[in-house]
């Protein structure tokens, strides 16, 4: 199993050439692969918001589901993809976590702090039925789009900046009390492991947009390793 988190891709950014001609090399090899949210700068799922970028993407994704699980946690820089583009992959969601048959839990991160009230209400403001309406009919709505992309670099700083790990080793012990094996979370740039009982384990994974780096899990071992994505065989 292959994760990717936090690529941020763009034209703007100038990664985007690069981050294809990884996915054409992950077609090399048949291991599944799960996107941790915030793969785009921005992603909004609706028509008018969706550029050829988004469309190839989705293309791939689409393609490459008859051959391996290709699944998506929404990151809060991708709106509506779990209702208007569930099709593109194996599985898609917008909820806080997501697990497998396997008892892996997929997170993207951003809803893991319950004390971060700020950020929550903000998300809660932006992902509904209303906002949806709006950014669908509204004749401003691509400018409201634009502003929730600049005001999401200046919302939630401080618990970006500083990895909350009492909050994190909560989540954890919580979920494999629960049962859950192992713990995947994006959104946080930062690589960190947390290692709970029975050889449990919850990984925090590099952002693609800063490393290039994507995680590598092995369900057999419950063991993973970060690697830059063309040290990855198949």
């Amino acid at each position: 199993m292959i994760i990717i988190s936090d690529a941020h891709i763009s034209k703007a950014q100038g990664n985007h050439a690069t981050f294809f001609r990884m996915l054409e090399f992950f077609e090399g090899n048949r291991q599944d692969l799960i996107f941790l949210g915030d793969i785009f700068d921005l992603w909004v799922a609706l028509p008018g918001y969706e550029g050829r970028l988004h469309r190839e993407f989705s293309a791939w994704c689409r393609e490459q589901k008859r051959h391996r699980t290709i699944g998506f946690m929404e990151g809060n820089r991708e709106y509506y993809l779990a209702t208007e583009r569930a099709q593109v992959f194996s599985w898609c969601s917008s909820d806080a976590w997501y697990r497998d048959e396997a008892g892996i839990l997929f997170v993207h991160g951003d809803q893991t702090n319950r004390r971060d009230k700020n950020y929550l209400a903000f998300r809660r403001l932006l992902k509904n039925r209303m906002a949806k309406f709006m950014l669908t009919h509204a004749p401003w709505g691509a400018k409201m789009a634009h502003l929730c992309k600049r005001l999401l670099k200046h919302t939630n700083t401080e618990f970006r900046l500083h990895l909350p790990r009492d909050e994190i080793k909560a989540f954890a012990d919580s979920r494999f009390a629960d049962g859950v094996e192992a713990i995947f979370v994006g959104h946080f740039h930062r690589e960190y492991i947390y290692h709970g009982s029975d050889a449990k384990s919850l990984y925090i994974l590099p952002d693609w947009f800063s490393t290039q780096k994507a995680t590598v899990f092995d369900p057999h071992s419950n063991k993973a390793i970060c690697l830059h994505w063309e040290q990855i065989s198949g």
